[in-house]
Parts: structure tokens; C-alpha cells; sequence
């Protein structure tokens, strides 16, 4: 059977109800009814197109903070059959090179921030370069969107092909792109509109990075398919923030967002009646937060999903949301779930495993890493490398991360990345780092390392050498030094004694 073609929300929506207010740029102050929106996407596409000689496939690169033109550069792409990327805008210049590198990037859109970037790599690696100004003056993408060249004849897509590619740090410490396909950000459109009650009427808030799934994909993407209205953040501000949530619907957030929030005098007199769904990824909230919320009548729906699963793989409904404390909730509509053993057999009800997903949300897979991709996939079933345990009711637990991973303030961090880096110091000899809880940010790193030389090493220095060389949410908050790494019968470094260890060893303080 031959794969389905994909429709344009935004040109729909444009047709029926073109004076509908469609997005709102918090920062520029700026809204664009869908009639503004389908205007200026097709403008934009025309001037990719006619000014710049992109084709489909090729990969369209934004670096900047959130605007509503992420999401036009978005849909632009659809109607070119371009690749959309979304650049973190807190990573280093050699990683972002690498990125471009292995993205065949062709274009780099850039906000006013990072104009500096944009050179040095216009100029290292040959690329075109498009400034669009965060507050809509003049620049070259206002002018060509001003010019209003059309699209002639827009791309046919269809629902499998590559809409987007979402980077992720990989354990090997490489990055990654994650593959977003058309049908995953439909089919994961309306898995979240049905748990949490998306509609025509809904007005989504979104101040999560938007070069993250989290970001497009847990309020823009599913209120744009519905018809309704999302409002921008350029960055997340508790007060500004807190102000916009009493007249939203849908909002989703990491715990420090919310706790953030919380701790403002404002808090104690926001209307938040209007609140349909107030979602929260990244870590388990805790309870008296919980409360907080629900006295004001905002229940929480706790999540779980990564970026290759569009994300959501389950929610939990507002209804259960005290009496599963620390549960993911259950599966989507349209998705399937196994807990796994090592075999892939599926485990007893109540023991832990490796929760396994499949469905039209689950990407195809990494973009130029078919060996990776095949590593994560079996018989169609994405291995997630989370561990789950499924209570009585039906209701999924995450236990661990099999991968290490943890995460700082909503940012996926990978150990093998950061000690990649640090091995690169003169005088270190091996380094691991160790996840520890942190009150403001959830997790940060540990660095256990073991130097050449007793003494020969200054804490500053590497903590100095990591902020020039990757993102300052990956540089460890504390460093301890050892004499040698404890490793098991085969050789292995033993992670968990090096957590034990560094749970009670005298430590530098970083960040």
C-alpha cells in the first residue's frame, strides 16, 4: 500500500476561518491571524525556493530563540518538502558545526543573538545565512516575506517522509537526529489533543526551547491542528509566564518551571480556571507542588515520552493525579506498549523491564546512523532504553534510565558526552561523570576524575575548559578527584560504586 499524502493545516484553517487569531509573539508583541500565517509561510517558501534555490530535501537551519518564526520557517518547509532543523541554541560553535555538517544544512536562519555564529560558520563551512529579526524589523526574511513571492506548485508530502530532524545527544557522545516524519507529528497531535482536550477554542503556551520536540510538539503543533492559538515565549520568565497562564488552556512544562512560578506573591491570587491542561515532563513533580496547582483548580497531567516517540507515550489523567503519585499514567490512543526483558519477552505485570513502543508516532529512525537505528528497533518495536514497571491498574512507572542519561533543568544530558570532553584536558587520565539531585535543577553532573599526577590539576581549569567547549548545562556542578576508577569482573568502570563514592566524597563546586 503506498503511503498517504499530508494536508496543510495551516492553509485549511486559513480557508475557514482566516481572521482567527493563530499565533502570538510574546516578545515582538506581534499577532498573525491564520490568513497572516498561510501569507507569510507561502511567501517565505517562494523566497527559499527563488532566492536561494532550495528543493525539496534539502535542510532548512534555525538558530534562535523561540518565535513565532520557528514555526513559520516549520511550515514553510512542508510546502518546499524541505527538512526543518531546530538548533539548541546553548551548544557550542564546534558542536553546532557538526550538526550543519551532518544535516547537508544549505541554508541558516538566525536570530540577532547569534549573528557572530552565523558568520563564522557562513564562512567555515560555505553556507547561506538569513537573519530574521526576533521583533520583526527590518531584516532580510521580513523582506522576503514583504516581497510576497509565491510557491508555485507546493510539495506533495507524504505522511512518511522526514518533516523535521530533532538532534539529541547520543551516547557515543555524537549527536543525533532524531527523524520526524509527518504522519509522527499528526498521529502525535492527536494522541495529545485527546488527553488533554485540545480544540478550535484552545490558546496553547509555549515557553519550552522550541528546537526540542517538548517545545513544536506539547502545545504549538496540536493547537495549530486544531485551529486554535499559541502564544510564544521567547524565554521561559516565571512572572511573565505565570501572567500569560490566566487566560491559556494548555501549557506544558518541566517541575522547575511550575515551581518557579509557584514561589512568586503573584501566584497566591492567579485565576487559573481557564486551565484545560497543565502538562509536565522531565521528572516526577513533587507533591506539595502538586497541591499548589490543584487548589487552584489546575490539576497536573504528568507525562513520559522521548523525542523519538513525537513525544508522548503515556499521560496521566488529572483525575489519578494524587492517587498514582509518581506514575507516567497510561498509553496513548494510538500507540502500543510492551515491558520487556532482556530478551524481549514481555515481563510479569509488576517487574521491571525495558518499556518497548511502537505506533504511528515512533520515528523511522537517525538520520545517517542506520546502525544506530537498527540497535533501537525490533520487529518494529522502538527500545526505548527506559526501565518501567506496570502496577496492578495498568499504570507505568519509570524506574531508571538503562542509558544513564539524566536530565538538568529539561535538558537531556549524556555522560559519555561531557567525559569525551573533559579526556581531551591535559594531566586527566580517565573520568567518569555521575548524575546527582539538585534542588533548582533536578539532576546535575558529577565529575569523578582520576589525574596523571596527585594534584596536578586545577578544578577552575576544567570547569573552564568545558564552558569553551560544550553547553553550560552540560558542565558539572561539582569535581572529585580519586586514584583509580572501580571497575567490575569484566573490566567495566563500575558506575553505581562511582556514585556511591562520589555521594560522600569532598568535592570542588562548579556552577
Amino acid at each position: 500500500m503506498s503511503d498517504i499524502r499530508i494536508y496543510d493545516w495551516i492553509a485549511s484553517h486559513a480557508r475557514s476561518h482566516p481572521e482567527k487569531a493563530a499565533l502570538v509573539d510574546d516578545y515582538s508583541s506581534r499577532t498573525f491571524t491564520y490568513a497572516d500565517l498561510d501569507r507569510r509561510i507561502d511567501a517565505l517558501a517562494g523566497a527559499l525556493s527563488a532566492r536561494y534555490g532550495l528543493v525539496a530535501g534539502d535542510s532548512v537551519v534555525t538558530l534562535a530563540h523561540n518565535s513565532t518564526n520557528i514555526l513559520e520557517v516549520q511550515f514553510a518547509c512542508q510546502r518546499l518538502g524541505a527538512i526543518f532543523v531546530p538548533l539548541n541554541v546553548r551548544l557550542a560553535l564546534d558542536e553546532l558545526k557538526d550538526i550543519l555538517r551532518d544535516c547537508g544544512a544549505k541554508i541558516l536562519l538566525y536570530d540577532t543573538e547569534f549573528s557572530e555564529t552565523a558568520a563564522q560558520v557562513a564562512q567555515q563551512l560555505g553556507l547561506q545565512i538569513m537573519l530574521m529579526h526576533e521583533r520583526g524589523e527590518d531584516c532580510e526574511y521580513e523582506a522576503a516575506i514583504a516581497q510576497g513571492q509565491r510557491v508555485l506548485a507546493p510539495h506533495e508530502n507524504l505522511q512518511g517522509d522526514t518533516w523535521s530532524l530533532i538532534y539529541t545527544s547520543g551516547t557515543t557522545g555524537l549527536p543525533k537526529g532524531v527523524m520526524i516524519s509527518y504522519r509522527m507529528v499528526l498521529f502525535h497531535a492527536i494522541n495529545y489533543g485527546f488527553e488533554t482536550g485540545v480544540a478550535s477554542d484552545s490558546h496553547g503556551l509555549t515557553f519550552l526551547p522550541m528546537f526540542h520536540t517538548s517545545g513544536l510538539n506539547l502545545a504549538a503543533n496540536p493547537c495549530l491542528l486544531a485551529g486554535g492559538c499559541v502564544t510564544i515565549m521567547r524565554r521561559f520568565d516565571p512572572a511573565r509566564a505565570l501572567d500569560l497562564l490566566t487566560h491559556s488552556t494548555h501549557v506544558f512544562g518541566v517541575p522547575a518551571n511550575y515551581q518557579f512560578m509557584q514561589q512568586l506573591p503573584a501566584f497566591a491570587t492567579a485565576d487559573l480556571s481557564a486551565i484545560r491542561s497543565m502538562g509536565v515532563g522531565g521528572a516526577p513533580m513533587p507533591i506539595p507542588l502538586l497541591q499548589a496547582y490543584a487548589d487552584k483548580g489546575a490539576a497536573m497531567q504528568q507525562t513520559f515520552g522521548m523525542t523519538e516517540t513525537g513525544p508522548t507515550v503515556t499521560i496521566l489523567s488529572t483525575e489519578r493525579a494524587f492517587d498514582k503519585l509518581g506514575s507516567a499514567g497510561l498509553p496513548v490512543a494510538q500507540i502500543e506498549v510492551r515491558v520487556a526483558d532482556e530478551h524481549g519477552e514481555p515481563v510479569v505485570q509488576g517487574e521491571i523491564g525495558e518499556l518497548w513502543v511502537r505506533g504511528p508516532s515512533i520515528t523511522k529512525g537517525y538520520w545517517n546512523r542506520p546502525e544506530e537505528t537498527h540497535k533501537v528497533f525490533v520487529d518494529g518495536w522502538l527500545r526505548t532504553g527506559d526501565m518501567v514497571r506496570q502496577d496492578q491498574d495498568g499504570y507505568y512507572y519509570v524506574v531508571d534510565r538503562c542509558k544513564n542519561m539524566y536530565i538538568s533543568g529539561g535538558e537531556n544530558v549524556y555522560p559519555a558526552e561531557v567525559e569525551r570532553m573533559i579526556e581531551k584536558i591535559p594531566g586527566i587520565k580517565e573520568v567518569v561523570v555521575i548524575a546527582e539531585p539538585d534542588d533548582k535543577w533536578g539532576e546535575v553532573g558529577h565529575a569523578a576524575i582520576v589525574p596523571m599526577v596527585s594534584g596536578g590539576l586545577r578544578s577552575e581549569e576544567v570547569l573552564e575548559y568545558c564552558r569553551q567547549h560544550i553547553a553550560g548545562y552540560k558542565v558539572p556542578k561539582y569535581i572529585s578527584y580519586l586514584d583509580s576508577l572501580p571497575r567490575n569482573a569484566t573490566g567495566k568502570v563500575d558506575r553505581r560504586a562511582v556514585a556511591s563514592w562520589v555521594a560522600t566524597a569532598n568535592r570542588d563546586v562548579g556552577q
